[in-house]
C-alpha cells in the first residue's frame, strides 16, 4: 500500500518531496482492485516553483486538492487558483493544465 497500512495514520505531505527544477510524482495504491479498469488512481505530486505541466485531457475525471503551497490551474480556458486545502473537480475530456505559482504538493485522484 505504498507504505501506508490500514488503521495507521499517514500524511500526504509527507509521502512526496519537492526537488528543485523537478516535478515528482507518486502513485498510491490504496484501495483493492487498484490497477483493474475503472478502478480510482490516486497520485501525488510535488511541483517545485515556476514548474508546469503541458494542457492536457483525461479520459476520467480528475480531483485535484492542494495539501501545500500555491497551484494555478487553467480547465477549459477559465483560470482557477488553488492553495493548500482547496480542490477543484475537472470533468473528463477537458482541457486543463497547472502551473506551481510556489512549491506545491497535490492529491489527484482520477474518478
Amino acid at each position: 500500500m505504498s507504505g501506508m497500512t490500514a488503521g495507521t495514520v499517514f500524511y500526504f505531505n509527507d509521502m512526496i518531496s519537492i526537488r528543485p527544477y523537478q516535478i515528482s510524482s507518486r502513485t498510491l495504491n490504496i484501495t483493492e482492485g487498484s490497477g483493474q479498469a475503472g478502478a480510482p488512481e490516486w497520485v501525488l505530486y510535488g511541483m517545485d516553483k515556476d514548474e508546469t505541466i503541458s494542457s492536457e485531457t483525461s479520459p476520467r475525471s480528475k480531483l485535484i486538492h492542494v495539501l501545500e503551497g500555491e497551484l494555478h490551474m487553467l480547465i477549459a480556458e477559465q483560470p482557477c487558483p488553488l492553495t493548500a486545502g482547496a480542490a477543484v473537480i475537472v470533468q473528463a475530456g477537458t482541457w486543463h493544465e497547472f502551473a506551481a505559482q510556489s512549491s506545491c504538493k497535490f492529491l489527484q485522484i482520477s474518478i
